[in-house]
């Protein structure tokens, strides 16, 4: 893991708007520094890595027409 990762996590985190999983970060980082958990921490930190960019490729992704049309449904209506 580089140096930057945690930099990073935390930027895109914060940008995105993800604080459930920016606690949960800071909760594994207390875990290593004052339990010694380096191992523990190191994939957990991986986990939420990939669990931070699947919900921001969901958030980026467009919305399909269904959906649009649940959360508008005045967009479609025909009258």
């Amino acid at each position: 893991m580089k140096d930057s990762t945690l930099g990073i996590m935390f930027d895109r985190l914060e940008t995105h708007g993800l604080q459930d999983i920016k606690d949960r970060l800071i909760n594994v980082i207390q875990s290593a520094v004052y339990e010694g958990a380096q191992n523990y921490a190191r994939e957990e930190i991986i986990a939420l890595w990939v669990e931070m960019e699947e919900q921001i490729t969901k958030r980026l992704e467009p919305p399909t027409e269904e959906q649009l049309s649940l959360e508008h449904p005045e967009m479609f209506s025909t009258d």
